[in-house]
């Protein structure tokens, strides 16, 4: 030791303090250097001890996928076949696997245990909320009658006229005007209560009145059998005219209050009065390139561009 501090004293020319310091400093920098080598490699090495966990991980995986393909859960109900069945003796899971809704298999429950028989088809559509699509799918699959079979003697009998055959009589006697009738008529209807009776007028007065017999099909949650049902039983009255908004006084806010009118066609509307003066004819709208065409056509039966 003392023959290196001599000759780092004769090379350097460093006092004695400095060559202790020297001393010190060269294995810290060696340490230094070094480190990130040693590091790597260790680092490195470790890497490839995770085979073996990657090994067990892969077989629990393959176990994982074994057990799921096994479970009854991963067979979707999609698959599961129609069959047919008697809605007198069909269970509330039978129901259920055909595509029936909880709640209307358990109303067909119910109707059963009150007494009730399903003696047709067509006694299905008895229960409130029935999807008639649903109906439709199913009605091969239905084990009873399209029509109900008179023996010899029940042809003398008078026969007992269900609920629905008794309100659409009285209602075919006496047709209305879809454009006037209030909720207590449309009630009259079967099929439709108290919110579709609401919801049918509060959607023609927004429109204005109705100017086809489709545009009932328009509105929320009413069923196309109860649409068809109306139709027979109700009527647009011959050069109905409806009630029209003035496209040059109306502020966008009670333009877009339309049914047929969205927010920024009525935001174009305004836009268009301000840069280019009134509109001269309600045909004019159909300069505007934000509005399609058929959109332009659907509601201009219902927009006037004076008093």
């Amino acid at each position: 030791m003392n023959s290196i501090k001599k000759w780092i004293r004769d090379v350097f020319g460093f006092s004695g303090n400095e060559i202790n310091g020297f001393l010190i400093l060269i294995p810290v920098m060696l340490l230094l250097i070094f480190s990130e080598p040693i590091y790597s490699t260790l680092v490195a090495n470790r890497a490839e001890r995770y085979e073996e966990d990657t090994k067990r991980l892969d077989s629990l995986i393959a176990l994982w996928n074994i057990h799921l393909a096994d479970s009854p859960k991963t067979t979707s109900r999609h698959r599961v076949p129609l069959f047919s069945f008697d809605p007198n003796t069909a269970s509330v899971e039978q129901l259920r696997s055909l595509g029936f809704s909880q709640t209307s298999a358990s109303r067909i429950a119910a109707y059963r245990r009150k007494g009730g028989t399903f003696r047709i088809k067509s006694d299905l559509m008895k229960i409130y909320g029935l999807d008639s699509t649903l109906y439709r799918q199913l009605y091969t699959y239905i084990l009873l009658p399209s029509e109900r079979i008179l023996l010899p003697s029940d042809r003398d009998k008078p026969r007992q006229v269900s609920k629905l055959e008794s309100l659409e009589r009285k209602s075919v006697n006496r047709s209305f005007d879809i454009n006037t009738a209030d909720t207590i008529l449309l009630k009259t209807v079967y099929g439709i209560g108290s919110k579709l009776a609401t919801r049918i007028v509060k959607f023609r007065d927004g429109l204005g009145g109705f100017i086809e017999p489709e545009q009932l099909n328009e509105v929320y949650g009413l069923d196309s059998m109860v649409v068809n049902r109306l139709l027979k039983i109700s009527f647009i009255k011959e050069g109905f005219i409806p009630i029209k908004i003035n496209i040059n006084t109306t502020d966008e806010k009670q333009l877009s209050a339309h049914p047929y009118i969205r927010y920024k066609i009525a935001r174009a509307m305004v836009t268009y009065r301000f840069q280019h003066g009134d509109f001269m004819d309600v045909r004019d709208i159909k300069k505007l390139t934000l509005i399609k065409p058929e959109e332009v056509e659907r509601f201009l039966p219902y927009v006037k561009v004076n008093d």
